[in-house]
């Protein structure tokens, strides 16, 4: 198994046990690609590439396929995670002063999701959302990140240095919102 891909293909000696359980029309995986079940926690992944424009689309693929193949996060789900990824991935480029960005992605427990984005700059105050006027092209990504993150029913903030951006959310909508800013 590869954290960034996931569960591998089965191999030929479980499609007995398989057979044996059959396939439901609520299966998330099609039967035309045999896969095993997705593990309680998926395993953790970690990157980190230069303070430049470029590793924001890398980090976020990296992301995507931790979220689809490793933790099995329902599609909607996923698209609407990979705009607060981008968002904090560009936030720590623009605003950092460090040499370079890290991104780790881990579940915490069961069902939930967590992962940081360390810009590797410290900071007095933490950033926060602001409104801009209407005409200003830009400074609108902590307050997009902060309806989405609502509206999955997470958590994020940024640690009191400031440094790292960290967002917690289920990986399905049924999953307790309790608990999530202690991890």
């Amino acid at each position: 198994m590869n954290s960034l891909t996931g569960p591998s293909t089965m191999s030929v000696g479980n499609l007995a046990t398989l057979g044996q359980q059959g396939w439901s029309k609520s299966t998330r995986r099609p039967p035309a690609r045999l896969t095993t079940m997705p593990p309680l926690i998926p395993s953790e992944i970690a990157a980190a590439g230069e303070r430049e424009p470029h590793v924001v689309p890398r980090l976020r693929r990296i992301g995507a396929e931790w979220l689809r193949h490793s933790c099995w996060m329902p599609e909607e789900r996923v698209e609407n995670v990979l705009v607060v990824l981008s968002e904090l991935l560009t936030n720590a480029v623009l605003h950092g002063k460090g040499h370079s960005v890290g991104y780790r992605s881990w579940s915490p427990q069961p069902g939930l999701i967590r992962f940081e984005i360390d810009s590797g700059t410290e900071t007095e105050e933490p950033p926060r959302p602001q409104m801009v006027p209407p005409t200003q092209e830009s400074g609108r990504g902590l307050l997009l990140t902060s309806k989405i993150v609502e509206e999955l029913g997470g958590d994020w903030g940024f640690t009191s240095h400031g440094a790292t951006a960290w967002c917690c959310l289920p990986i399905h909508d049924e999953q307790p919102a309790s608990g999530r800013k202690e991890l």
